[in-house]
């Protein structure tokens, strides 16, 4: 970058005349009085640039050497992101430039540092305006001033942390010198031994947030911008177990960085403490934790009350009944503690496994997206998507248990002739499938008219039947060769074949070699035949826009699978489109071609469960899927649906 070659130059030689610094950055000599001006911009208050005429040129007069050392390292992070190239870029630097700063700044200082032009700023501020108001920040724009973010210092810092998070810290904090890093160093270590010796535990990635968090506070310390707290606040917080540990880890930061820190930045710390407990163990390990005793005492009647409102709209809205599931329940209870705090104070929280989550539970998901409008009703904030998947791994191990908890089922198994062969059947059918049997009956084939279907779940049949009969049939051969004995273990468990699927899945809703610009003109085209061929309620493509309102249902690998945020109707069906050109489906870019837009009925149940099990093992297979969408064919749509489990 011009203007850091530029001022190493100058502060390595007494003067320099115009035409040594054109020469310098090649360009003509009014283009190097330009670059002196946008450099002096650039500088503000720790540097300028000026002419002295008995030193026939240019001298640099310094008169903050720190903040040069500053300017210096920032404009060097910006040299190696490419923010004059890169939006995104630009925008980090925006963002915490601005919030770094007290004071007002004009947009075309900010220009003339980016090398882009005010109205690139300007465009560029639309999204960092989007980005602040998160944190409930916003920018303040006074005409002869200029611009300045608006907000308290605790929405500030969590911003802060929220960028550095996602980045390289030490380019966003201004932590790349030697000393900056020894410290966060010495503080990550810290604190890493303070909670060894408290026994507060939590995962590695809220540990890395929370150090995030502490070395923010640090560097606005340090600036003398602190975190005001009422005392009313202030007792609330002390009363918490976690501000015994936030003195201890105060106590230690105070040691390593020289500073102090008064009671409502302890407050401070003991807040992130409290929002960076969550339930991953718990989620992942199917509901055991060691500490369950514990954490439940910590449990509200508020926060009970919330949990019981969550599964009465996910009863009133996807017909499941988690009402008595008291594992569910604890499990809720206990993520919603800390998830309070993290909506009180708008902190974020990583979800590494977002994606896989969206993909692999849609209906889990829908669930927790719905739940969401009762946590920003008790908290204030609407959970972001990160948060929704936490809140869906808990739903999503409650509809497994269901399926796993499913009744045996009675069977009953039909050979060609002979109870001597039927008998034989029978045997190898108890044998093979005990554990997921209650009863098993067998006979022959002409005696089939004489059988009782009334308590009958399944019939396994080596032949044709003669009669139509009024459950589901599967006809087997004598031995169970090849793959058929996994088969019917998917089928007794209460997974079904792609045959199976004849009400979901229909050739009618199948729709090959679309065209269409957009998303919702894709979504507008489904819904039209889904009109045409289903019963369902006048609303639904509001319900469909509300849920993509909410979250956007792209999963990557070109897939989507947009559905109504609740039942509209009686069955369980998919209405697919195979577009021949990709279409950007979200903010990110993410581009989709194979659209699914899916309904389920208003009385729920472990069928659905299993349906959207198989299309969501579908999507997650990538060579499956460039199958699906280049091939465009019924067939193989089917082909890859079976096999896709």
């Amino acid at each position: 970058m011009q203007s850091i070659k530029l001022v190493k130059q100058l502060r390595e030689h007494t003067s320099m005349s115009v035409d040594e610094i054109a020469s310098l950055l090649g360009v003509s000599a009014r283009t190097a009085r330009a670059y002196i001006h946008d450099t002096n911009a650039s500088l503000a208050d720790v540097a300028t640039i000026t002419f002295a005429r008995r030193r026939a040129g240019y001298v640099l007069e310094v008169s903050d050497e720190a903040g040069l050392i500053a300017w210096l390292e920032r404009m060097r992070a910006l040299e190696t992101s490419d923010t004059s190239s890169s939006e995104q870029a630009r925008v980090s630097y925006l963002m915490n430039d601005l919030l770094s700063r007290g004071d007002w700044v004009t947009i075309a200082d900010l220009a003339s540092v980016l090398y882009v032009t005010p109205q690139r700023i300007s465009s560029d501020l639309k999204v960092v305006e989007r980005s602040l108001k998160r944190f409930g920040l916003g920018i303040e724009k006074r005409p002869r001033y200029g611009i300045r973010v608006t907000g308290d210092e605790l929405s500030r810092r969590l911003c802060l942390a929220d960028i550095a998070s996602r980045t390289q810290l030490a380019s966003v904090l201004g932590a790349d010198t030697q000393a900056s890093l020894e410290l966060l160093h010495r503080v990550t270590d810290r604190l890493q031994e303070v909670l060894e010796e408290e026994g507060f535990s939590m995962g590695r990635l809220q540990f890395q947030n929370l150090v995030v968090h502490v070395y923010v506070a640090l560097v606005r310390i340090r600036a003398n911008c602190y975190v005001p707290m009422e005392a009313k606040h202030f007792e609330r917080v002390r009363q918490t177990p976690e501000y015994a540990v936030a003195e201890k880890v105060a106590c230690a930061i105070e040691q390593e960085a020289n500073v102090e820190l008064p009671e409502a930045e302890v407050a401070y710390i003991a807040i992130h403490l409290a929002g960076k407990r969550t339930l991953n163990s718990l989620i992942f390990t199917g509901g055991e934790n060691e500490e369950a005793e514990d954490d439940s005492a910590a449990i509200s009647d508020d926060v009970w009350d919330v949990v019981s409102q969550i599964l009465d709209v996910v009863e009133a809205q996807f017909k499941f009944d988690f009402r008595g599931d008291l594992e569910l329940r604890m499990n809720l209870a206990r993520h919603l503690v800390p998830l309070s705090v993290r909506l009180t104070y708008h902190m974020h929280v990583d979800n590494p496994i977002l994606d896989d989550i969206k993909a692999r539970f849609p209906m889990a998901f829908s669930m927790a997206i719905e739940s969401g409008k009762i946590l920003e009703q008790a908290w204030g904030a609407y959970p972001s998507e990160e948060e929704m998947g936490y809140i869906a791994m808990a739903f999503a191990l409650a509809i497994e248990r269901q399926r796993t908890e499913m009744p045996k089922k009675n069977i009953l198994v039909v050979c060609a002739s002979g109870q001597g062969s039927a008998r034989l059947l029978e045997m190898r059918y108890r044998r093979e499938f005990g554990d997921l049997i209650d009863t098993c009956s067998a006979c022959d084939v002409a005696s089939i008219g004489e059988v009782d279907f009334s308590n009958i779940d399944y019939v396994f049949t080596t032949v044709p039947l003669p009669c139509a009969v009024q459950v589901p049939v599967r006809e087997v051969t004598y031995f169970l060769g090849g793959s058929e004995a996994s088969h019917i273990k998917q089928i007794l468990g209460g997974a079904r074949d792609a045959a199976g699927f004849f009400r979901e899945l229909d050739e009618e809703l199948f729709f090959t070699h679309l065209s269409f610009p957009t998303k919702q003109a894709v979504i507008d085209y489904l819904c039209d035949r889904v009109e045409e061929k289903r019963l369902v309620d006048a609303d639904f493509r509001e319900k469909i826009a509300r849920r993509e309102a909410a979250a956007a249902t792209s999963f990557g690998n070109l897939v989507a699978m947009p559905h109504p945020i609740e039942a509209v109707c009686d069955e369980t069906f998919a209405c697919i489109g195979l577009l021949d050109t990709p279409v950007v489906w979200d903010d990110r870019g993410t581009k989709v071609q194979a659209v699914f837009l899916v309904f389920f009925p208003r009385k729920g149940g472990v069928d659905q469960g299993d349906f959207f099990g198989k299309l969501a093992d579908l999507f997650m297979n990538e060579e499956a899927m460039k199958r699906v969408v280049n091939n465009q064919d019924w067939q193989t749509f089917l082909s890859e649906f079976e096999g896709g489990r």
